[in-house]
């Protein structure tokens, strides 16, 4: 007895120590194998405006001025044909586990497609206009089945249900010879307790009649005098009760600006709290971090890019200029401060490991200033 129980809990040890093996294995696997990534952008320089195009426009405008409106439209024709539509080819690639999970997305001038795979081979994700119009097939054959079965289901219960009736139809119905009796008698007896009763009521309704003629002509006078009454008390009533309604708008706002006041000093005192400061700095910190190793590792990019406006250009080059620090080697920008232009030319490529992403979070989280901070916002948000 005592070898079959210790055989018992030997299998139950080793069941449990594969679980757990295999569950530390899977955290493993998702924390430190890295999510790789890499992705192209091409966007050619369609529709840029350069002096030869500009100086051209020009000419032909003149010309059209010259020759009349019939050939300016035969003019325009040869303009419209060189118009070629807007090219732009994206492309990129995300897998993980020695290409396991695998995900491209493609785009380009017909639009984006999204593909999914699992091991290469099984498709678990696409926007493959073939591949959903597939899937949409499946899922009508499947609506269609489902409808037949339940039409046949529909038929065996109407069908079962008809039979039931036709049953109880056919039953013969029993009545005891008692019952048949106490009805026939209840018929033929008449109610003669039922016709002295109706000949008091008619006696008492005839003297309330002759009551009551003489107290109607006192009444009308009390009725209308009430009636003004009622009009005048009526209007104060209404009056008072919009005098009321004001007075509880006024209350409303001044309770409204009284907690905005409330919540704004304590949205000042948070601001110049040194361990709300420290809490703030040490997070940026982090997210800093984690943003850097998101951030892909190669890269390498050129970018051409001018606005109708040399002004709205150089803002542009200023808001961008900020992210140098980040990228400025790996890409080289050229502003165009007297066309309008846009050429991208770019590569990436980079990995995410998620256990290097979590475990900066989680000291965040648990960082003592920000769960100070934490309680601060809780109460700000319930003042």
């Amino acid at each position: 007895m005592l070898t079959v129980i210790l055989t018992i809990l030997k299998v139950l040890g080793i069941i449990i120590a594969v679980v757990i093996g295999l569950l530390l294995l899977i955290v493993l696997l998702v924390g430190f194998v890295p999510i790789r990534y890499k992705a192209s952008v091409k966007y050619p320089e369609e529709g840029t405006l350069n002096e030869d195009v500009i100086s051209r426009r020009k000419r032909d405008a003149l010309m059209n001025k010259i020759k009349g409106s019939d050939e300016k439209e035969e003019s325009e024709e040869p303009e419209e044909e060189e118009k070629k539509p807007l090219m732009i080819k994206a492309n990129a690639v995300v897998s993980w586990l020695l290409h396991i999970v695998h995900a491209t997305v493609d785009v380009d001038s017909s639009g984006m497609v999204i593909n999914a795979r699992l091991f290469g081979l099984f498709k678990i994700y696409s926007t493959d206009p073939e591949y959903v119009k597939k899937k949409e097939e499946k899922r009508k054959k499947k609506e269609e089945k489902r409808q037949k079965k339940e039409e046949k289901q529909k038929a065996k219960d109407k069908k079962k249900n008809e039979k039931e009736d036709l049953k109880e139809e056919t039953k013969p119905v029993i009545t005891s010879q008692g019952e048949e009796a106490d009805k026939e008698a209840g018929k033929e007896t008449p109610d003669k307790e039922t016709d002295v009763k109706d000949a008091d009521v008619k006696d008492a309704d005839d003297k309330d009649e002759a009551d009551v003629l003489d107290i109607d002509d006192d009444d009308e006078e009390d009725d209308e005098a009430s009636d003004e009454y009622k009009g005048i008390k009526g209007k104060f009533k209404k009056i008072k009760d919009k005098i009321g309604k004001i007075k509880d708008k006024i209350r409303s706002i001044k309770e409204k600006i009284y907690h905005l006041n409330k919540k704004k000093n304590y949205i000042l005192d948070m601001k110049d709290d040194e361990r709300v400061r420290s809490g703030v700095g040490y997070a940026k910190d982090k997210f800093l971090l984690i943003l850097k190793r998101i951030l892909p590792k190669k890269l390498n990019g050129y970018v051409a890019f001018g606005m109708e406006d040399p002004a709205s250009t150089g803002k542009i080059l200023g808001s961008v200029s900020a992210f140098f620090p980040i990228w400025g080697e790996h890409v080289t920008l050229v502003p165009d401060f007297e066309n309008k232009r846009l050429e991208v030319d770019a590569d990436l490529k980079g990995r995410i490991m998620i256990a290097l992403l979590v475990i900066p979070a989680l000291k965040v989280w648990f960082n003592k200033d920000i769960k100070y901070i934490r309680k601060k916002v809780g109460k700000l948000k319930r003042m």
